[in-house]
């Protein structure tokens, strides 16, 4: 009974901590999203290309920086959430060394921004911009220390609010700037907008611990021996983004890197549910132990696909008009692209969501490095295959293939601790995802206004799910009390009971219908 009231507990905490962390992610994506759109028509395909572009330098310079500390802060957070005396110098330690390895690293990159941007890019012309990025290396550094230890902290408001104020920054200085200074003045308010949130994150987390105190290598070491195989996925990571922005830049031209930017922009708002279940379930396996991480696992891994597979499977379905709209046919490629990165979200029944946040609970963070290196040796031998040939397509056809090569591999490790998903489940769902999206293709057709077509369209996709899930056993009565608790202290408790009784009715026809069918199936000589 105990652990059941934890897992309850450790649920709710989640689904408060996953429903603050959206909105706050979507209020910033909707002012993130208004200023790409303002930029790709301002800048057009080859100069949203090159903007594009410019972060990479400083992208690859993070990687001397941070080593993990931001992960075992929020995981010290998350343990010591009510006592300010131990987290104070904790929190001092990791916010120095921070400071120092992104300014240090910031401080190398200047003198090589020319030689790492002809490197790195083949674009020794773009080395003003590079430049301008550079104090990237330290306010992004710093942004995610606050970020991840306020989340560690369970002050769901704060985190919720950091991405405002960084999109809300630079979602008006970009544009603004851009128009009298084009590129350079984008560039220079994405800078901006990264400097005012990691002022305001660190003023948060100084007043919530109470103040830096004087922490050094005690404090200090026990993080980085929690955070290095964190680090070493985390850089890994930040590596192989930079050997895809380097290799696109090799065999695709500015246009078609401004494409794959805009349809990347449509995946990053697909991401925010993602991102958003997999931040609060962090904290929540850290509480639980091994057994009860493992149990919350599974249905961690089942509701998650019941947002994410349909969101993914409506993103292909529409990707044409979802550009079109947006857009403009100006980005004739970008449909494409948004079509193949949105099959990612199809296989999220297999958990992955939560795998990340599960290893990094339990504290074997060594399984998440290993999760990159499956990544990586899967990724680069496809990628160098199929770019040249297929170019855009070939690295995201390789980045699929990675992906779900590693989720397979930490699925295989969660196994061994005692974690798994429920494959049938995982399998229903997308099937309900997939075959939802013809009704809504075909009511979208009705109309020509892309606007309207997409209503249309989505109301249909939405009516159409809602059924089939049911009917095809996705959930069950007990799954939707379970989340109609999970739910009730969040902003949406409202709405979310309100479709929770919809889906609860549709399941007893369903059932009712399936009795009745029985019947007469029995009945018949």
């Amino acid at each position: 009974m105990a652990q059941r009231n934890a897992l309850a507990d450790a649920a709710s905490d989640s689904a408060v901590g996953a429903v603050s962390l959206f909105g706050g992610q979507a209020l910033a994506a909707l002012v993130a999203g208004l200023s790409s759109i303002a930029l790709a028509r301002m800048l057009g395909p080859s100069g949203y290309g090159k903007y594009s572009l410019s972060t990479t330098v400083a992208g690859f310079l993070m990687l001397a920086t941070d080593f993990g500390v931001s992960a075992a802060l929020a995981r010290e957070a998350s343990r010591f959430s009510t006592d300010k005396g131990a987290l104070a110098p904790l929190a001092g330690a990791a916010v120095r060394f921070v400071l120092i390895t992104s300014l240090c690293a910031a401080m190398v990159g200047l003198p090589l921004s020319g030689a790492l941007a002809a490197a790195l890019l083949r674009r020794p012309d773009m080395a003003g911009l590079v430049e301008l990025t550079l104090p990237l290396v330290v306010f992004s550094a710093l942004f995610n220390l606050s970020f991840s230890a306020l989340l560690g902290l369970g002050d769901a408001k704060a985190v919720a609010a950091l991405p405002v104020v960084r999109d809300s920054v630079r979602g008006v200085l970009s544009p603004l700037l851009a128009l009298p200074f084009g590129c350079e003045g984008a560039v220079a308010g994405f800078v901006i907008g990264y400097a005012a949130a990691a002022a305001v994150g660190a003023l948060l987390l100084k007043r919530r611990v109470g103040g830096f105190s004087r922490g050094g290598w005690r404090e200090l070491k026990p993080m980085l021996a929690y955070g290095v195989p964190l680090y070493l996925s985390s850089a890994l990571g930040t590596a192989l983004g930079v050997y895809q922005n380097s290799i696109l830049a090799w065999v695709a031209t500015d246009e078609e890197v401004g494409n794959l930017k805009a349809a990347a922009n449509f995946a990053a708002l697909l991401q925010l549910a993602s991102a958003s279940i997999a931040s609060a379930l962090f904290p929540a396996f850290s509480k639980l132990g091994r057994e009860g991480a493992a149990r919350a696992f599974r249905y961690a891994a089942a509701y998650s696909a019941l947002v994410l597979a349909p969101v993914g499977a409506y993103a292909i379905a529409e990707a044409g008009t979802l550009v079109r709209t947006v857009y403009g046919s100006a980005y004739r490629l970008a449909s494409g692209y948004l079509a193949v990165q949105s099959v990612a979200y199809l296989w999220s029944g297999l958990g992955t969501v939560a795998l990340g946040s599960f290893f990094q609970g339990i504290g074997e963070t060594q399984v998440n490095f290993k999760s990159s290196l499956a990544f990586a040796a899967a990724f680069i031998p496809l990628s160098l295959a199929l770019a040249p040939g297929a170019r855009a397509y070939g690295v995201l056809l390789s980045s699929l293939a990675a992906s779900l090569t590693s989720t397979l591999y930490s699925l295989r490790e969660a196994l061994k601790r005692g974690a798994s998903v429920d494959w049938g489940v995982a399998a229903r769902v997308c099937a309900a995802a997939l075959l939802a999206a013809p009704p809504a293709v075909a009511a979208g057709s009705l109309f020509a206004q892309h606007i309207v077509r997409l209503a249309a369209s989505a109301l249909a996709y939405a009516l159409a799910y809602s059924v089939l899930a049911p009917l095809f056993g996705c959930f069950s009565e007990g799954d939707l009390e379970a989340l109609r608790s999970s739910l009730s202290r969040t902003p949406i408790a409202p709405l979310a009971v309100a479709a929770l009784e919809y889906e609860e009715a549709v399941l007893k026809l369903v059932k009712l219908a399936a009795v009745r069918l029985g019947r007469r199936a029995s009945s018949q000589p």
